[in-house]
């Protein structure tokens, strides 16, 4: 986060002098196993007391906590876990990051020494620890930095531009090889190599990887491993290296990547940058708490340290949570310069939807049973100035089609005001891109208001159309995009809003 230059508000200083303590509520829901022993099924308040051996009253109010803080939700007095939870806190979600919580732990202790850092210098020396600590504290780094990457690999891949569809990538500094097995999951006619340090390359058993065991930082090796693989590479990745390094060392990664690049290729530099956002910033000091030379990097410093290996063309994509990808190039980035689809498909990502596919407006399906189920089963029908009767109708939605050639589906999550809020603000950087006709339509009734007034609309520069409003077949627009939606069944099913935006 940022304080805004604004901002002087008392809530601002709390939320901020007390987030360490919904960290720690969260690391203890999931050290006393409460979102599993809720489940998918749900169980009792004095059930999840009994067997996550909490008192009765002081577990009670825990609870009560994790409730109020979005980590649990209750349906006629069954507890279950949030979405966040399933998708964060469980121990059977292929998401999950409860290693990171537990590491994070760790990094709390050290962040703790941040003045002995800041008055005596980075690099001072660390305490020594037992062997077998030090295996622990390595493992668990591991398994952090595995989960992580589960998440922000996905980010990744989705966000880059159109690929050819066969080629060679190269991870340079691949770790357990996480980012290589999500791109061929997306790209299967691709080769991939990983290269890292014998005793993390030795862990990859995926047969679909080939691996190059090597420490790129050792001159001898490095030769080794650019003479073996020159000119060889269409794509070459780092991430969440540079961070580790000199800005020596990083010159001679840059050099080694160039080497076994081939001259139309692409290199990702995926990091956390010291002037990308706050996070960038705070991941800084981070690095310079726990390494004895690492640091992030600013955009412009790795920029002057791509073009001094001979990499001229860059541009930035950044991500959903916090990092970026800095593209870099022998050749001019056509593709990116001249592809608004590839633009704007950014912008959607980097305000946080989940998905933003291009489709074209003639495949959008107008059916009259849509609007049907507004009137007859919809509790807003009528009710809502964005809703039918007040709406715009099928006929009017399917000749505003006709103008656009250009249309972007996007797809977030809950709260509906924040899905539609940056509807908005993609509305906005859209227009003021260039499109003029920029216009969006949302998904679920408007939540400006809660009870909109009788006789006219309190925000009619917020209020956009439904989509089901039109009669647009929602399911069916989704489907054509290849984002599965189905009927929400039961309490803890995942729930997401479809949204449109029209450009030309």
């Amino acid at each position: 986060m940022k304080i805004a230059p604004s901002d002087g508000s008392y809530k601002t200083f709390c939320d901020i002098i007390t987030a360490y303590r919904l960290a720690s509520v969260m690391m203890q829901a999931v050290r006393l196993k409460i979102i599993d022993i809720a489940g998918k099924n749900g169980c009792s308040e004095a059930v999840l007391i009994q067997q996550s051996g909490m008192q009765t009253a002081e577990g009670s109010r825990f609870l009560a906590l994790l409730l109020k803080l979005g980590i649990l939700e209750k349906y006629a007095d069954l507890f279950y876990p949030s979405h966040f939870s399933r998708k964060f806190l469980s121990e059977y979600s292929e998401t999950g990051q409860r290693h990171v919580l537990d590491f994070e732990q760790v990094l709390i202790d050290k962040w703790n020494t941040l003045g002995d850092v800041l008055r005596q210098g980075q690099g001072i020396p660390a305490v020594d620890q037992p062997d077998e600590g030090y295996k622990q504290r390595l493992g668990l780094f591991q398994s952090a930095m595995h989960e992580a990457a589960e998440i922000r690999s996905k980010e990744l891949w989705t966000a880059l531009p159109a690929i050819p569809e066969t080629g060679l990538i190269i991870d340079m500094g691949a770790g357990d090889g996480t980012y290589l097995l999500e791109f061929l999951k997306r790209f299967p006619r691709w080769q991939a190599l990983a290269c890292d340090l014998e005793e993390v390359v030795s862990e990859i058993k995926d047969n679909s990887i080939n691996t190059h065991s090597c420490n790129l930082i050792d001159p001898q090796d490095a030769d080794t491993f650019a003479s073996s693989h020159r000119d060889k590479a269409s794509i070459v990745l780092l991430s969440n290296v540079i961070h580790c390094y000199s800005p020596q060392e990083n010159q001679r990664l840059f050099s080694i990547a160039s080497e076994v690049m081939r001259n139309d290729g692409l290199l990702i530099v995926h990091d956390f940058f010291s002037d990308g956002n706050s996070f960038g910033a705070m991941y800084d000091l981070h690095m310079m708490i726990n390494t004895y030379n690492g640091r992030c990097y600013s955009f412009d410093e790795t920029t002057e340290m791509l073009k001094d290996s001979g990499f001229p063309h860059t541009s930035m994509i950044e991500l959903q949570s916090y990092s970026h990808a800095l593209l870099a190039t022998r050749q001019p980035q056509t593709e990116l310069e001249k592809n608004p689809v590839f633009l704007l498909r950014q912008k959607a990502l980097s305000l946080g939807f989940f998905e933003a596919r291009e489709i074209a407006p003639s495949i959008i399906r107008v059916e009259p049973w849509v609007k049907a189920k507004c009137q007859y089963g919809c509790m807003f029908y009528g009710k809502k100035w964005s809703c039918p009767p007040h709406s715009m109708g099928a006929d009017d939605f399917e000749k505003l089609l006709g103008c656009y050639s250009k249309a972007f589906v996007v797809a977030g999550q809950p709260p509906l005001r924040e899905f539609q809020q940056k509807l908005l603000e993609l509305e906005k950087q859209t227009f003021l891109g260039g499109y003029k006709k920029a216009l969006v339509f949302t998904g679920g009734p408007c939540s400006w208001c809660e009870n909109c007034p009788e006789d006219r609309c309190s925000f009619p520069d917020k209020r956009r159309p439904s989509l089901e409003s039109c009669g647009c077949d929602v399911f069916a627009l989704a489907e054509s995009c290849g984002i599965s939606m189905k009927p929400i069944k039961n309490s803890d099913d995942f729930v997401q809003y479809i949204g449109l935006l029209l450009v030309e």
